[in-house]
């Protein structure tokens, strides 16, 4: 079963456009990742400073792999001092189509 993700990050006023360019920076070598199906970076329509992430994994594995792989713990480590509030929950799939 496949591992969908969601990953909800909101930026500290004024600190928009750099997490954006943060986020941007990481997604083509993502989806070149082993075990990657979808990896998209969203806004929300109603809070610009709320950035949410939907992605799905062939394994936990394989995205624990994704979060240990060295373009994602440089991001991890430059993303604190710009962010107000995130949350990753990782999900177990019950049905439909991909996240």
């Amino acid at each position: 079963m496949t591992v969908p993700v969601v990953a909800l990050f909101t930026v500290k006023p004024g600190n928009e456009s750099k997490v954006e360019a943060l986020f941007r920076a990481v997604i083509e070598t993502t989806l070149a990742e082993e075990g990657c199906i979808t990896y998209q970076l969203n806004r929300d329509s109603e809070n610009p400073r709320r950035f949410v992430w939907t992605e799905e994994w062939q394994s936990q594995e394989l995205l624990q792999k994704h979060l240990n792989a060295p373009h994602i713990v440089k991001l991890f480590a430059e993303l604190p001092s710009y962010i107000e509030h995130s949350e990753v929950v990782a999900l177990t799939k019950i049905a439909g189509g991909q996240a």
